[in-house]
């Protein structure tokens, strides 16, 4: 596995992660919280989500450009042989 499947691959579970935040950031705020924790549902201020939403930013940007640069690798090596 060469440096551009693991920019593809990560450039998918940084789009990946997200998802996964928000689907248990949702789940975890509708849970019922009782005693010194609390009992109403708390959702995420926005900066609790700036970390989140920056990560799938560079998932979506550096994903097109992982895949133009494996291409690019690909083709190159292709050419050699």
């Amino acid at each position: 596995m060469n440096r551009f499947v693991v920019y593809i691959i990560a450039s998918i579970a940084c789009l990946i992660l997200l998802i996964l935040g928000v689907m248990y950031g949702i789940w975890d705020s509708n849970q019922s919280k009782t005693g010194p924790v609390g009992d109403g549902n708390a959702n995420p201020t926005i900066f609790q989500l700036i970390p989140s939403f920056t990560t799938f930013l560079l998932g979506i940007i550096n994903l097109p450009m992982a895949i133009i640069r494996y291409k690019k690798n690909k083709e190159s090596k292709s050419k050699e042989n």
